[in-house]
């Protein structure tokens, strides 16, 4: 998932990835085939059937969408798991806390989604031209969200760099906001609290090796690679942070 989402300028991957792209279209579209041919419920037959007022999706729309809703729920989900694993590690006091309280589970998957927002920043075309912080936006001008600054905003959260489990009003903008708001946030939200609530339980003398952790190359998605992780004593093992990346 390398070329989706991601600013960075890496030509030395761009054939694979866009090869990777490719093959991905030619996937959904030969889905979209079987399924005029043999209908069953799923996304895919979903976004072909879905209707508003006469106005339905064309092909590469449908296409677009699955590929979308695809790396919504795999790459961010994945990445708030771990990327909340290690900031929980990290703060061993606010661990304990959680692991003594476990009703606190739910306001703790909004600060870990905060604190360490999985999607880092996204990309909108300005709609019209408008002034927005003493600057002047054009029309069609790209502009840049920068998400995980929004969730460190003072003037919005107190004392924006410290962990807190139990934040009250915590109103980040980690799944977007308004029209743009993560369709499918209420099932990360169950994910991260049910994967969290498994691992405190199974793993309860989990901590950080002293392997210092490897972060993904992607500017927009900010993610583990890899997680060196000591049970007890002695044992040692890599906590899988992406599905197909590096133990």
């Amino acid at each position: 998932m390398e070329i989706l989402a991601n600013f960075q300028h890496n030509p030395e991957r761009a054939a694979r990835a866009i090869k990777s792209v490719e093959e991905m279209v030619d996937y959904f579209h030969a889905a979209i085939a079987r399924l005029r041919i043999h209908p069953h419920e799923g996304l895919v037959h979903s976004l072909m059937t879905a209707e508003i007022e006469g106005d339905r999706f064309t092909d590469d729309e449908v296409v677009a969408n699955s590929i979308i809703v695809m790396v919504g729920g795999q790459e961010t989900t994945t990445t708030l798991i771990g990327n909340g694993l290690l900031t929980l590690l990290r703060n061993p006091s606010q661990l304990q806390q959680l692991k003594s309280d476990p009703a606190l589970m739910p306001s703790a998957v909004e600060e870990l989604l905060r604190y360490e927002s999985p999607v880092q920043q996204t990309a909108r075309l300005a709609p019209h031209d408008l002034e927005f912080g003493g600057k002047r936006i054009r029309k069609r001008q790209a502009v840049v969200a920068v998400l995980a600054a929004a969730n460190r905003d003072p003037e919005v959260f107190t004392d924006p760099d410290r962990l807190d489990l139990g934040r009250q009003d915590n109103r980040h903008v980690a799944f977007g906001w308004a029209a743009h708001f993560c369709l499918g946030a209420a099932l990360a939200r169950v994910e991260a609290q049910i994967a969290f609530e498994m691992l405190l339980r199974r793993f309860p003398d989990m901590k950080l090796d002293s392997t210092p952790p490897k972060w993904r190359c992607n500017l927009d998605l900010r993610g583990l690679e890899s997680l060196q992780v000591a049970f007890g004593q002695k044992a040692k093992t890599s906590v899988p942070c992406a599905e197909g990346e590096s133990r």
